[in-house]
């Protein structure tokens, strides 16, 4: 079973610029810097990641769970929200309202302003942006004891990430594959008008689209979504050797990576590197092509970066 997110890896066209985007208007901090070593890239059976830089940034409440951005040029056939895989990460927020406001002018582009998710007073109220590579982001007020699912409400201005969106063609296969390889719990599936999603494909307004929901013991979620409108939506293509484009990879934490029943790219092994502290980790590749890192975690919670004290970190 799947503990938690733990970490959200993104590649981006300039490392410089995401920083700084990320640290001036959502106020998050790096933790740790290097380049990807062998063993690493090994693991991800992604030989061609070896030697690029990465930042790992964690939000100002100092939750531990981090977004990671590895500098790739390569984009492939990568749109916002229009291929299958990882395509947007939900980041709990106190005032999208305000927020909205300061990202105005900013690397940040609006692309959903806020608005309640259903008409009730504890409803969730979201708005949507694109980042500086084109990574999509949620950001999402929960008023507390408001989602229903245990899920806690953000303890700083802008704090951790608490669900990701996947997007595939089946909704049948991604509920039965999270059921099956993972042993989670997963909603049945009802429909939705997702209005960005709309928007950003061109389709109508009341277009609806099945949602379903892995859910976690608490704090975290997977949202699938089946995008499966004609020809609207495709598979999203990965160069030999790298990560997948934008949103490329989520980490969990589990107890035991035995247990998880996948096929993995590389056997897992250790990984010494901040944040999975000497843990094994391994990765896979789920039915809509969203990799996946498990870190085995045992009982322990994965210590924290100022724990580790290892910012500015280079790995050599």
């Amino acid at each position: 079973m799947l503990k938690s997110i733990m970490m959200v890896t993104m590649l981006v066209t300039n490392l410089n610029v995401t920083e700084e985007a990320y640290n001036e208007y959502l106020d998050y901090e790096i933790v740790s810097q290097g380049i990807v070593d062998e063993d690493l890239a090994e693991v991800w059976g992604a030989d061609a990641m070896v030697d690029h830089p990465y930042t790992i940034m964690q939000p100002s409440s100092g939750e531990p769970v981090y977004l990671r951005f590895i500098e790739d040029e390569e984009k492939m056939n990568y749109r916002p929200m229009g291929t299958h895989g990882w395509n947007s990460t939900e980041i709990l927020v106190q005032n999208p309202d305000q927020l909205a406001t300061e990202l105005e002018s900013s690397a940040f582009e609006i692309i959903g302003m806020p608005y309640d998710l259903y008409p009730t007073p504890d409803a969730p109220r979201a708005m949507q942006v694109l980042g500086p590579s084109d990574e999509v982001l949620y950001l999402t007020r929960i008023i507390p004891e408001g989602s229903g699912f245990n899920l806690g409400s953000a303890q700083s201005y802008v704090d951790r990430v608490f669900i990701m969106v996947l997007g595939g063609a089946s909704m049948e296969s991604l509920r039965e594959y999270y059921k099956t390889s993972f042993d989670m719990s997963v909603t049945e599936a009802s429909d939705w008008k997702i209005g960005v999603l709309a928007r950003m494909n061109n389709l109508p307004d009341d277009s609806v689209f099945p949602l379903a929901l892995v859910e976690f013991e608490e704090n975290f979620l997977i949202e699938l979504d089946e995008w499966n409108n004609g020809d609207t939506f495709e598979s999203r293509k990965v160069k030999e050797g790298h990560l997948p484009p934008s949103t490329s990879m989520v980490s969990f934490s589990t107890n035991s990576i035995d247990q998880i029943n996948v096929e993995w790219k590389h056997e897992p092994q250790s990984i010494d590197a901040f944040p999975y502290n000497g843990s094994k980790v391994g990765v896979t590749v789920g039915v809509a092509g969203e990799w996946i890192e498990i870190v085995e975690t045992g009982s322990a919670v994965i210590a924290d970066a100022d724990q580790e004290k290892i910012v500015g970190a280079v790995n050599e």
